[in-house]
């Protein structure tokens, strides 16, 4: 086939162009966006707009691209608009990260927020009255078990996933999962004998003897509980993010590289951006991947299905 002289001339560049480095950084620049479109979920505030510009702005530095703000009022709406294509970037919620990512693979997590100085992970947790000898579930067997709503995630949905993933169906490896009000409820319930232990959560991290930092066990110290020094935890998950600040996967790789290493340095570099959108979580971000969102990620899998299903009155 004859080819003219011009575009004989044009096969050639691109070839050396490929063999030498130019353009620089071609695989990584393809399909870059003009511009990223960030979700915030506003939860019904008003001034939700005023108070992430901040970060916004910020997030123009980072990515040397004009940032659209998209406000989403639910966290089910920020998964079908992460899902779908609508946004670029969103902060979400351990479960809905799982959510969204059952619902079309399509996304990964950068970063994670912490509460304190503390690693930013926390943990589902089975808390029984302390028996003198090393607590284990064996002791459990055929034992009343307090529980949160079928709905709840540290209550009921990442306990039974992971305890079924270790080869346990808290089904039948318990006695009846009882319904408690919520897992302050389930430790008092724990200590007047109407179930044999509970599921709660926790950090892990800190003092044991003031409940560690935060979770169902700080919740009953602050509260003066009586009974306090008879509990221990007998079981943990793996630990679990804070959170999931995560972007569509379709995104460049160095764009990517920039979001995260930026954020990294944002309580540093600009703390106001960073509490305009972690005012609940100061400790700054810590980077995460796919996999530590494994032990929610279980809770909507195919493999649990069975035993996340609806209890039967």
């Amino acid at each position: 086939m004859a080819v003219c002289a011009m575009a004989a001339f044009l096969c050639l560049s691109l070839a050396a162009a490929t063999v030498f480095g130019t353009p620089a950084n071609a695989s990584e620049t393809a399909g870059a966006p003009d511009r990223l479109r960030l979700g915030v979920i506003i939860a019904g505030d008003p001034a939700a707009r005023d108070r992430v510009e901040a970060f916004r702005l910020v997030m123009e530095d980072i990515v040397d691209l004009p940032v659209d703000l998209f406000l989403l009022e639910t966290m089910g709406e920020a998964v079908e608009a992460i899902s779908s294509g609508r946004i670029d970037y969103i902060r979400l919620s351990p479960s809905a990260y799982a959510a969204a990512y059952r619902l079309c693979s399509c996304i990964e997590p950068l970063v994670t927020a912490a509460p304190d100085d503390f690693p930013a992970r926390f943990y589902a947790v089975i808390i029984a009255k302390r028996t003198g000898i090393k607590g284990s579930l064996d002791t459990l067997k055929g034992a009343r078990i307090g529980v949160g709503a079928a709905e709840s995630v540290s209550g009921y949905r990442v306990p039974l996933a992971n305890l079924a993933a270790d080869g346990i169906n808290a089904h039948t490896h318990f006695g009846p999962l009882v319904e408690v009000q919520n897992p302050v409820e389930g430790i008092r319930a724990v200590l007047d004998g109407r179930v044999a232990a509970t599921f709660g959560w926790s950090s892990l991290a800190g003092e044991a003897k003031v409940g560690y930092t935060a979770g169902t066990l700080n919740d009953f110290y602050v509260l003066g509980g009586r009974g306090f020094n008879d509990l221990e935890i007998v079981w943990r998950s793996p630990p679990i993010p804070y959170t999931a600040h995560s972007v569509r996967s379709d995104l460049p790789d160095d764009l990517k590289r920039r979001l995260r290493a930026g954020l990294m340095d944002l309580r540093r570099e600009a703390p106001d951006a960073y509490l305009a959108i972690e005012p609940d979580l100061p400790g700054g971000f810590e980077p995460v991947v796919h996999a530590d969102f494994r032990p929610v990620l279980r809770t909507y899998e195919d493999d649990f299905a069975a035993v996340l299903a609806p209890r039967q009155p």
